[in-house]
């Protein structure tokens, strides 16, 4: 198995639980905030699937730049943007090559300097940082039974 199909399968099992996570919770908790100054239970979940495609496109253009953030006001819209994230994501994804992996970047940061790689990766640690926060926001909305986290 290639490193591309290896990170694929292993991303998706890890977003395919967020999106089962993002099913158990109701239209009232889209705009949920567990303290002043946090992200909305609707935007971290879109600012994971963002940052996603985000990392993803950094394989190929070597910028970061950041999505817009949408606009929502119910779960089924958050869902839905999620889940259209993900394909395009998955899209980039499998359009990579091992070769093209394992070529220097021009990052920025110093912290993902290195191969492009390090772009997947840190699109990996980032998304379960956040959906980790998730799975605790939906706790303290009531979510009873949610989705093991791989």
């Amino acid at each position: 198995m290639s490193k591309v199909e290896s990170f694929l399968n292993d991303w998706l099992n890890h977003r395919e639980k967020l999106e089962a996570l993002l099913e158990k919770i109701d239209d009232e908790h889209v705009h949920y905030k567990p303290w002043d100054g946090g992200m909305s239970l609707g935007t971290l979940a879109l600012h994971v699937a963002l940052a996603g495609d985000m990392f993803a496109n950094m394989v190929k253009t070597e910028k970061m730049e950041a999505p817009d953030m949408p606009k929502f006001d119910t779960m089924d819209e958050v869902r839905e943007k999620v889940k259209e994230l993900t394909e395009s994501t998955k899209k980039k994804i499998q359009e990579m090559t091992d070769e093209e992996l394992d070529q220097q970047n021009e990052a920025e940061l110093p912290q993902m300097k290195g191969t492009k790689f390090n772009y997947l990766q840190g699109m990996y640690e980032h998304e379960i940082h956040h959906k980790g926060q998730l799975f605790i926001y939906a706790r303290m909305v009531g979510v009873k039974d949610v989705p093991f986290f791989k």
